[in-house]
Parts: C-alpha cells; structure tokens; sequence
C-alpha cells in the first residue's frame, strides 16, 4: 500500500512496562491476547538516511505484522538521552484483524462504505506512478534540488524547513528505489547525503534547543528508577548446601542473542564459582526468549575459608641490624591483623621478605552471589545492546526482573536499576503477570504448570516431534531445516505446531518464492511431497537446503507460542491458524502478481532498464556493469579452458545475469536475484545450462551457502565478482577497518571459493588486470596490488579457518598465493609432508640450499663440465633426475617439487660434506653455487621455505 494509516506512540522516557501497556491497549480494543499468538519478533529498527536506529520488534497477531515496537538509541546522529519508546500501530491490519476481513479493501469503514470504496482509486493511481510512470531522471533532478534547498536553509540556521527538505529527498529516494532505479554501492552514497543533512541539522537543532533552556520537561519524571526501589535486605544464607536459582527476566531477547547469552553463560560460571570459593553441584544455563535461567546444585552456604601468605617488605626493611622489628615491619604486620611475632622471612623473588600467614575466613555465600552476579550480567556481549532506562546499562534488550534465590533466601542485588526478589512471571499473556517462587523445586513446577519449557534442546525436539506428527498427517515427508527449527525453538516458551493451509493454485510459482516467504518473512515450515514429481518445472532444478525433499504441498507448519494440550488443539487454535492462512494468502498473492507480470516479457526484454540503475556514480549504471561482465567473461573463457559450448553459455549467461535486477518480483524480494533469473531464463526460452549459469554467479551468496559447479556458472561469476572489486578499488571505495557497506569481502571471498571447488587454475593477477583495462575510470598498478592483496588475505584467512597451520599457509601463499585453487593443493599436500617423520630431515637440507644462495645479486651459469668432484657429479645428476620429474608438472605444486626433491637427499648431504662451496677459485665456486641456485629453483612458486 501507498498510504498507511498508522498511529504512533512515543513514551519518553521508558515507563519500565511499556510491553504490559501495549498489550493492554490491544484489549482495549477488542483484541484478547489469550485468544491470539501474539508475539514479539526481533526487528531491528535503522534509517540509515537520518542517522537513526533503535532496537526493539515487529509484534505479529497471528503471524500478521500489526506493530513496530522500538527503543530509539540515536536520532540525526545524536545519542538520545533519555531513551524514547516508539510504538506504530498499523491501524489497517488491526481492522483487518479485528473484522477478519481479507484485506485492507474489504475493511468496513462505516455502515455503506468500505476502505476499498474509499481508497482503492487512490492506490491505483500512486502504485501505477510509482511503478510504470515515475520519471528516473526528472526524480533525480527532484533530489539535488531538494538537498541544495535544505542546504540553503541550514545555511540560515532554519531547521525546521530544511528537516522539511530532508523528509522530501528521503520520499524522492524511495520512489527511485521502488523503481528499482538504486543500485547498492549508489544507495550507500544517497544514503551518506541524507545523513549528513540529517546530522547537521540534528546539531543546530539541540543547539537551539539549548540556547531555549531545554528540556523543559519536569527532571523529577526522569529521575533514577532505583529511587522507587524496594529497599535491599540484608543478606542471610542457608545453613547447609542449598541449590541456586538465578533468573534474569528481560523483555524477549533477538534467537541469536539467546544463544550467544547461553553459551557464554556456560562457558563462564564454573570459573565464577571457583573464584568464588564456593563448592557446588551441577551446573545448569538454560534460557527462554523472556528469561536467562542459572540453575547451581548444592551450593555450599560458605566460602571456603583461605589461607594465604602475603607478601611484606624485605626483611632488612621489616627488622633491625639487632632483629627488633621497625616501624615498617610493625605496619605490615597491623594491616594483616597478626602479631609482628608470628611474621615469617622467605626467600622470594630473588631476595629475603617478611610474609605474613593470614587466615581469610569465609563469607556467606549470599552476599558473594549478589556482589558477583551484576558483574557477570554485564559480562555479556552481543552483536548490538541498547539502553533503556537512566541506569544506562547496555544490554541485549531490557531487564524487567530478577528471581535470585539460595534455597529460599533472597540474593540481594541490585542491577540496570533493576532489585531481586522472589518473583517470577510466567507466559506473556497469562495471568497473573507475576507471581512469588518459595525455591528452586518450586520454580521449576511453576514453570512447567505454564507450560513453558526453560532448556532449548527440549523445545527444539518437541517443536520435531510436532512437525513430524503434523506433516505425517497430511501424507508429506520433510526432514524440517535445521537452522529454522533452532530459531524457532528461541522464539517460543511454550511451543505448539500448528498446520495450515493456502491455494494450491500458488503451486505454480517457482517454490524458492513460495519457500522464501514461508521461512524467511515468516518462520513457517514448509510441507513436502515424499516423491519428486517429475515432469513439473519448478524453476529450481538443482541441489539447495532444504529444496532436495520432493515437490511442495499446499501446507505450511507455524509454532504458536501457546502451552500444547497433548493430542488436542487448544480452543483459540482455529483463530490463530485463520489468521496465519490470511498472511500467506496475502504474501503469495502479491509473488503471484509480480510473477505473472513478469512472465509477460522475455527476460532479455528488461535489460534496457537496467539503465536506471546505478551501480556506483562513477562506475556506471547496471547495465554498464552487464556489458562489461560479458567482456570479461569472453576473456576469461579461454584462460579457465573453456570449450567452444561451454563458453558459448558463458557468454549469454553473463549478458542476462543482471537482468532480473529490473524484475518486480526481485525488486519485492532481491534476495530471489539469481534463482528468478533462471527461472524467467528458461521460461523465455534460454537453454537449462544458461540459466543454472545465471544462478550460480551468485554463489556462494552466504557462508555455507552452495558453490558453482558448472565452468560458465564460475566464469561468469568470477567476471561480476572482478569487476565489482576493481571498480570500486579504482574507486577509492575499498573497505576500511571494519567497514564494508558494498560487501566486498564477501565478493572476494566467494571468488577464492568458488575457484577452490572447481580446483580451476587462475592467475588474480591477470584477471584483475583484464577487469581494470575494461573500467570506465582509470586504475594504476599500486591499485590492482592492493586489490590482489586483498582477495589473498580472504584466501588466508580461508585456509587458517579450515585447520592448516599458519606457517605452512603463510610459506605458500609467498609463493603462489595469486593462485587461489593451487595455493589450496600445495596447503593441503605441505600440510601432509610436514607431519612425516623425516621432514626435520627434508627441510633442513633445502633450507641449506637457499640460505648459501639466497643474498647472491647474480644467476650464476651451471658448466656441468666443469665439476672436479664426485660428490658434484652426483648432485648434478640427482638435480637432472628432479627437474625431469617436474617437467610434467603444468602448475607447481608442493607435493610435486618435495617428491621430486625427496631422492636428492643423500646427494645434496654428500655434497656439503664432502666439497667446499666457497672455494677460493672463482670459477668453482660460481659453478657449485649455479648447481645450488638451480636446486633452490626446484621450489620457486611453491612455497617459501
């Protein structure tokens, strides 16, 4: 939709329950929680054009986005202080929700009219403008005119007008983008623009509001949390071993922050407990999205009392000549509470100290725990943390409560202007919202009466179990991806798998589309057939996870976050399964229109408007970038040895690789890139080996995402991966530190691996050489070795990565890393020739060779006639015998030179042995030395020894 009706809440600063508030207004509308899944899903919320971001949530009623819920961090580029709570309620998918309607045209406005009537011309229009009409050229006009306005108003210190321009160039760039006019290195430049007016402005802005005496709101609304704490009691521990629960109650934390949070919390307590000095059982971690569970066992209800001998001064210090003791030695002894009597002189640390033996009785184990554990919360890390409230305590998402008990005593602690105590809640949505835990054992039947189940292993095995259940019902066979399921499984407390069900009319689309939106817009699971239907295009005819199971079935499988009643579905489960069917109706609906419209034209019919999009300003458009592909790939085919067909696919290939970049169903959902251009490929009557290569140029796209296996498909590939790197190198746009908006890196390190898996022989050298003598810009040869050494460096770190030891990886990429696939076999063969028993024998010998000869200026000329000694005849015919065995060896390799290499042992020894290399006649000593240079050549361009 064009326009949205939305109503937006800021709560500022953070009333310390504004999840509980929210989810109160929904039932004050007519929406009951405990009839619905509702569900806080990690979104992530940043506008890169405005210098702002905040973390928080989509909130899904029944898998429908209803809500952006966001804790803003940073807005023009200024730290908000405090922390705003930003809530947009979609109003138009609450009435659909609320009216259960199919959609926004059918919600009833009023008694005669629905939102359709209403809206749906306009729509019409503004979607056939943004689409079809919207001039790419005149909007670009539209955007420089709008920046220099803002400019001009900031220049006459006019916020609030040039905030007003800002706004407009952000419109303008949406419309260009929606007519898929941005390329991605060209979004990163219009982006930096904006944020720089964004952030000027947000600068005059406070300062005005400054120079107004601002704030204005009352300072006692934002005052510390912990000023309506309860207050701490004091500490009081168990009188025997007594089992430790700790729980941290946070609003839902992102499935990869619980995770991470676990393991480091696993990985971290064993050691905290023994610096502790308190003796324990069993160590448990486990974790939900709303809670970070530490179960200990048997804690001892004391430290372990401590014996240490401490340090003085030296002892001529301590003591007199007549051994009184002095004013220094009598303070030492008073610090430690022990009689100067009872000090001990030892000799340390290279001279003679007075020690002191001091007895550190234990501490209650309570009042240890509560100074401990806030140390240990604000150990954790994670990829992105938020503030929330005046505390300014960072933290994956907010901390709501803490549950602290040894035994049934309270651990006193206070964190994030959060205290402890001894309650707990349970699911979301039931009541009552908390509630008082007596001990551990208590806990945890507490927990499981709610249904919620605290250890991740258990709710990923009953989310199978479900999955399996539900798929076997409808006769399908699937083995559900993994990495779905592990997500899932940290999305839910209280996982129930729910089947629903969509048009099989959808079939007909390619199933990456249909898969695409059910796993990743929705975290549903797909359903297969058990067979492979033959016959049927899918568009996708090639191995990928999760695709291999057969064809789809009109099904997919959601996980509701509501308590299973065994066999039975819950009462609300017909609502929740309604309101999923709705989502994926709408969703497959939408892929089916821009398919269809899609399929209205050949796939070499959108090239032209790859014209409109830019890939980088002064690199060109897309289109610019196709051409050169082609060019480059006609080069590249005769050096990876390509056959006449072979490099005929290539070469259509890369002239339709980008094509579906201008498509609307890529335009909607660009991670299809490569998968729809294959299929419109050989809908549009392209040959099968075309569109895989179309496909496999992308690859690998991710880590442990598949790899090229036909030669077009890594030609083609490595020509868009070349190009891309040396343009933007050329540039001026290589990465720096740990920047890298255009993904270079991944660039590079898909081309080294797309390269080892074909094992293919390729010189970065001259395929960078051949990319940059196609560049519209100039480049220079210091460019191009900066941009080998960084592919190589990806090359290194890919090989460290993979296990092989760094001097071996090091030593060869010095010799032949601008060769990607070769570097990789001499690793792998090196790798096996060091572990051998009788390399401290092969190493030495030929180090030998190079050390003598390695500072010489001058290649000496080898006179075979010359030799005077037996010892240099052998060697001589050894080194013959070696360069024979290499002679067939098109590539070096380090497993070729040090088994042609390994027999010239005993004659290279008797050699040193036997016969004086620096001879005083000049002649013999050239000539031994050339016989040397010419052993050492045996391992040029392997590896440096």
């Amino acid at each position: 939709m064009q326009m949205h009706y939305q109503f937006q809440v800021i709560l500022k600063p953070d009333p310390g329950n504004a999840q509980e508030l929210y989810i109160a207004s929904l039932a004050a509308i007519g929406i009951d929680p405990l009839q619905h899944d509702l569900r806080f899903v990690e979104d992530n919320w940043e506008s890169p054009a405005l210098g702002a971001w905040g973390l928080g949530w989509e909130v899904w009623l029944d898998g429908q986005e209803i809500t952006q819920f966001t804790y803003f961090q940073q807005a023009g580029g200024e730290l908000c202080d405090p922390v705003s709570v930003e809530i947009t309620y979609g109003l138009d998918r609450i009435a659909i929700a609320l009216q259960r309607v199919d959609g926004f045209t059918h919600i009833r406005w009023n008694d005669r009219f629905t939102s359709g009537d209403i809206n749906l011309q306009a729509e019409q229009e503004q979607s056939t403008y943004y689409f079809e009409l919207a001039d790419v050229d005149r909007l670009k006009k539209m955007y420089d005119l709008y920046e220099q306005e803002a400019n001009a108003c900031l220049a006459h210190d006019l916020v609030l007008p040039a905030h007003d321009y800002i706004l407009k160039c952000s419109h303008t760039f949406n419309v260009l983008d929606s007519r898929g006019a941005i390329g991605i290195t060209e979004r990163q430049a219009y982006f930096g623009r904006m944020r720089d007016l964004s952030r000027r402005v947000a600068e005059m802005y406070m300062a005005q509001r400054q120079h107004m005496e601002y704030p204005w709101l009352d300072q006692s609304a934002v005052e510390s949390l912990s000023a309506s704490l309860p207050a701490i009691p004091p500490p009081s521990s168990p009188a025997s071993p007594a089992d430790l629960l700790f729980e941290i109650g946070t609003e839902e934390l992102p499935a990869d922050d619980l995770d991470s949070a676990l393991e480091q919390l696993q990985a971290r307590l064993p050691g905290l407990f023994d610096d502790l000095r308190l003796a324990h059982g069993e160590i448990r971690v486990m974790g939900t999205p709303r809670r970070l569970v530490l179960f200990v066992r048997e804690v001892a209800p004391r430290q372990t009392d401590l014996e240490q001998q401490v340090k003085g001064p030296p002892a001529d210090r301590a003591f007199d000549s007549f051994g009184a003791p002095t004013k220094a030695g009598e303070g030492f002894a008073r610090s430690k509470g022990i009689d100067i009597h009872d000090l001990k002189i030892v000799e340390m640390d290279g001279g003679r100290y007075v020690v002191a033996a001091v007895h550190q009785v234990g501490r209650p184990a309570t009042g240890v725990l509560g100074e401990a554990l806030p140390g240990l919360i604000s150990s954790l890390r994670f990829d992105k943390s938020m503030r929330w409230n005046r505390s300014n305590v960072y933290f994956s998402r907010p901390i709501r409560w803490f549950l602290a008990l040894l035994g049934e005593q309270v651990i006193p602690l206070e964190y994030a202007g959060v205290r402890s105590g001894n309650l707990t809640r349970g699911l979301r949505t039931r009541l009552p919202a908390e509630f008082p835990v007596k001990d551990a054992a208590d806990y945890f039947k507490r927990m499981q009466d709610q249904g919620i189940l605290l250890d991740k292993p258990a709710r990923f095995t009953l989310i199978e179990s479900q999955l399996k259940a539900l798929i076997d019902g409808v006769g399908g066979s699937s083995l559900p991806d993994a990495a779905l399921l592990s997500e899932v499984a940290n999305l839910v407390e209280a996982p129930t798998a729910l089947l629903g069900s969509f048009d099989p009319g959808h079939l007909h689309l390619p199933r990456q589309v249909l898969i695409s939106v059910m796993k990743k817009h929705q975290r549903y699971f797909p359903v297969f057939k058990p067979v492979p239907q033959s016959g049927r295009f899918s568009g996708l005819d090639m191995p990928d996870p999760g695709l291999d199971e057969g064809e789809l079935m009109p099904y997919f499988i959601t996980v509701a976050n509501k308590p299973s009643l065994g066999s039975q579905p819950f009462a609300e489960s017909g609502l929740i399964v309604e309101g999923n069917q709705h989502v994926i109706r709408a969703r497959f609906a939408d892929a089916d229109f821009f398919v269809r419209d899609d399929r209205k034209q050949k796939l070499a019919d959108f090239l032209p408007r790859l014209s409109t999009l830019v890939f980088q300003t002064r690199l060109g458009s897309m289109l610019d970038k196709s051409h050169r592909i082609t060019a480059l790939a006609e080069v590249l085919s005769p050096l990876l040895a390509l056959d006449q067909q072979e490099a005929g696919i290539a070469l259509r290939a890369a002239e339709l690789c980008k094509a579906d970049l201008a498509t609307k169903m890529v335009i909607e959902m660009t991670s299809l890139q490569g998968i729809l251009g294959k299929y419109y490929a050989i809908a549009s009557g392209e040959s099968q080996p075309v569109g895989e290569a179309i496909f496999e140029h992308y690859l690998p796209r991710y880590a442990g995402d598949l790899l090229p296996k036909t030669r077009p498909g890594l030609v083609v590939g490595l020509a868009d991966r070349l190009d891309t790197l040396t343009g933007l190198f050329a540039a001026g746009m290589a990465p720096t530190g740990a920047r890298d908006p255009f993904a270079q890196r991944r660039a590079a390190l898909g081309l080294v691996q797309a390269l080892i898996a074909q094992d293919t022989s390729f010189d970065l050298r001259q395929g960078l050489e051949s990319a940059a003598a196609l560049l519209p810009i100039p480049t220079d040869p210091e460019t191009l070795r900066a941009c080998q050494a960084f592919i190589v460096e990806r090359l290194r770190n890919l090989l460290l990565e993979t296990g092989y030891r760094y001097d071996v990886v090091d030593a060869v990429i010095t010799a032949q890393g601008s060769n990607p696939a070769c570097t990789n076999q001499s690793v792998k063969q090196l790798s096996t020739w060091v572990e051998r028993s009788d390399w401290h024998a092969i190493l030495p010998t030929y180090a030998r060779c190079v050390r003598i000869t390695r500072d010489l200026k001058q290649i000496f000329e080898l006179v075979p006639q010359a030799f005077a000694e037996k010892a240099e005849q052998e060697l001589y015919a050894a080194l013959l015998q070696a360069e024979k065995a290499l002679h067939s060896e098109q590539v070096p390799s380090a497993g070729g030179f040090l088994t042609a290499f390994l027999p010239m042992l005993p004659a290279v020894n008797r050699f040193f042995d036997q016969v004086l290399v620096m001879s005083e006649d000049a002649s013999l000593r050239q000539n031994r030395l050339a016989l040397l240079q010419r052993i050492v050549d045996l391992g040029s361009g392997v590896a440096d020894m």
